[in-house]
């Protein structure tokens, strides 16, 4: 082959290279751009979730605001058309009226002081042998039996405490009978079985060897 025609080969060689490379630098550019147009692509989208998600937020917060606001008013409404508590039944511990009953029956007698109450609530209901004198308010020093005594002493210990704060009560015995009737039953303000009750305290006294029991009951009342 002539150096001329060599010469021609070489310069169609370039010619094709040259060729080859345009074609893959155009081929790279068409890639980049398609890449830059998916990626503007996928930023539009995670924009557009973004602002969804927001707004669903924005709406959730604002309903769970009212259904609160909506729960407040009508609980608000509630307590409005209720009766006010009684003050005495707020003032009143619930475990006064138990408490009263219990502490009683260890402390002596004003007309039998070597006695308990509890003692002379026996000897009422089984013994029948302990005399006291009247010496109290009113007493003329003669001499009075357990029933009696221990009835009068009760009295004035309720007189002492729940009277004079205007409590309405009820205090009764069970299983104790004087002269036909039960031994003690005691009320203020109108207090009766019928009226609403309160808190209520019962005294269980054993008459051992006797299998029977006698009750001291006391009922606060609200109305």
């Amino acid at each position: 082959m002539s150096n001329e025609n060599q010469c021609m080969q070489n310069i169609q060689n370039i010619k094709s290279g040259n060729n080859h490379k345009n074609h893959m630098n155009l081929w790279l550019l068409n890639n980049t751009n398609n890449t830059q147009n998916n990626s503007n692509g996928y930023r539009i989208f995670r924009k557009s979730n973004k602002s969804k998600r927001g707004q669903i937020e924005a709406f959730g917060l604002t309903f769970i605001v009212i259904l609160i606001s909506i729960g407040f008013f009508i609980f608000i409404s509630f307590k409005a058309g209720q009766p006010k508590e009684n003050p005495q039944k707020e003032f009143t511990n619930d475990k006064l009226a138990n408490d009263f009953v219990l502490s009683i029956l260890d402390v002596s007698v004003q007309d039998c002081e070597q006695y308990t109450v509890k003692d002379l609530i026996i000897d009422c209901a089984r013994d029948h042998r302990i005399y006291c004198k009247d010496t109290g308010s009113g007493g003329d020093g003669s001499d009075i039996d357990s029933c009696i005594a221990v009835n009068k002493s009760i009295d004035t210990m309720l007189n002492r405490t729940f009277m004079t704060t205007r409590t309405k009560f009820r205090f009764y015995s069970e299983n104790i009978y004087y002269e036909g009737k039960e031994l003690i039953n005691i009320t203020n303000l109108n207090c009766t079985s019928t009226s609403v009750q309160g808190q209520r305290g019962v005294a269980v006294i054993s008459l051992y060897p006797a299998s029977l029991n006698v009750y001291l009951n006391m009922n606060i009342c609200y109305t």
